[in-house]
């Protein structure tokens, strides 16, 4: 900072001859610099000032690509950062034109730039998006009443979302789609825009890798006929898409926003044949049905598929099996603890571990821990109360079975831990005769040890 100051008021001492000659220097020996001040400050005419844009973009990739063709993954965010000056520069500026221009180019440069830059920090995709926000904020400020500035400003973002270096990147192609959108209110943009759409849809059709950027396009195809369109053609719109999850879920709210239960349990029915082989959908699906079932009072139904909630893993569903059983709940209680098991799958021993320990159930635990030592420390606090000696002992053969396996400075610590929080749940005098066994045992591994001593 003072070397700045410094320069600055050597700077201010120059006549403007003198200012000249050193500006002129660093001109001829930085092209990125020499760019830089065209833009800013050259009065030349629109295609002159892209051009030049055109040139810095090319120098700033040039100062940052090595030998390779490649951005290093330290050298991203330099570039990410002047591509994003370059950005920052235009922002407000009064020729708006000019201004989507080089957001434009900064658009496409950065998601060139995907293919030849290191972006495990997401410069990259912080750049792009940057990109998209402006231009996003020059379409929305256009006058609503200057038609052919619009029309302009509509038609150069539809060309530019058809260019080929959104060819793998789907997400950005439908981010100018949606800006493209803001438009929609003149019936002519309109039929534009949803006819590029509906051909980039057409493109997609054999491609099963890019369902959801055709889901991402008929939504924006769908909001169009929400506000410009009739009611019936949103809902025969629905219709027509019921495959894509976004569809459905519309239609079933809608069907119980109507008290239209039957026909919400159909279509969830339905998307649970049409998606089996995707669990997470078909889990969705059968939380609708069974919203349904209970807006309808269907106690039995409710139940078979709260249970089969449950043994899917979710374990919310028990509290609504146990308020909709009648009979004995501990005896209700022990039956899906059986069945818990008996699935065996880590879901269900997920749900199966959150019950018995809502129901704080002592025995359960202690079954658990037997057959799985290494959770005893979780346990411990619980069961020291009720099973204390046994406890003790498979805590003790755990921390014996640790150190057995530990042959580095890193695991000697890892022991000393456990036994800390042994101390904790069991007490201090047996702590220390576990200690002496192990110095005993280990007296040849002076990092144990050392370790060990830091506990007495």
């Amino acid at each position: 900072m003072a070397r700045q100051t410094e320069i600055e008021a050597l700077l201010n001492s120059l006549s403007k001859e003198e200012l000249i000659r050193v500006i002129a220097q660093v001109v001829e020996q930085d092209e990125m610099f020499s760019n830089s001040l065209l833009l800013r400050y050259a009065k030349g005419d629109h295609s002159q000032q892209i051009q030049t844009c055109k040139k810095l973009i090319d120098s700033i990739v040039k100062k940052y690509v090595g030998r390779e063709g490649f951005i290093p993954y330290r050298e991203t965010y330099g570039f990410a950062s002047e591509m994003l000056k370059l950005l920052e520069d235009m922002n407000g500026a009064q020729d708006e034109s000019l201004a989507l221009e080089i957001a434009l180019l900064v658009l496409e440069e950065g998601i060139a730039a995907f293919q030849y830059a290191d972006d495990s920090d997401g410069d990259i995709g912080m750049l792009v998006g940057e990109a998209l926000e402006q231009i996003q904020e020059i379409a929305g400020s256009q006058d609503q009443q200057d038609i052919s500035a619009r029309e302009r400003f509509f038609e150069r973002l539809l060309s530019v979302s058809k260019s080929g270096v959104f060819e793998d990147w789907d997400d950005f192609r439908i981010a100018l789609f949606r800006i493209c959108a803001e438009f929609a209110d003149v019936e002519k943009f309109r039929e534009q825009l949803k006819g590029a759409i509906e051909h980039q849809i057409a493109s997609n059709a054999n491609n099963e890798y890019r369902k959801y950027s055709n889901e991402a396009l008929l939504q924006i195809l769908f909001q169009i006929i929400q506000d410009y369109g009739s009611r019936e053609e949103a809902e025969r719109f629905v219709q027509e898409h019921l495959q894509f999850t976004f569809f459905r879920e519309w239609a079933i709210e809608k069907s119980m926003a109507a008290r239209n239960y039957r026909r919400a349990i159909e279509l969830a029915e339905e998307g649970e044949q049409q998606d089996k082989q995707f669990p997470g959908l078909i889990s969705r699906w059968k939380v609708a049905r069974y919203e349904a079932y209970k807006k309808l009072s269907l106690r039995q139904e409710q139940m078979e598929l709260a249970k089969e909630l449950l043994l899917d893993g979710d374990y919310d569903y028990y509290h609504e099996l146990e308020s909709l059983f009648q009979g004995d709940k501990e005896e209700f209680y022990r039956s899906i603890l059986q069945e818990l098991k008996k699935a065996n799958h880590w879901r269900t021993w997920d749900v199966y571990l959150k019950l018995i320990s809502e129901k704080n159930d002592l025995e359960e635990m202690m079954v658990y821990v037997r057959a799985n030592p290494s959770t005893i420390e979780e346990y411990a606090a619980r069961l020291s109360s009720d099973y204390r000696e046994e406890m003790t002992q498979i805590y003790s053969n755990y921390i014996y079975s640790a150190a057995s396996t530990s042959s580095n400075r890193k695991g000697y610590q890892r022991v000393c831990a456990i036994l800390k929080r042994y101390k904790k749940a069991v007490g201090k005098p047996s702590q220390e005769e576990i200690i002496l066994q192990l110095k005993a045992q280990y007296y040849t591994r002076p990092a144990f040890m050392d370790e060990l001593a830091k506990l007495t």
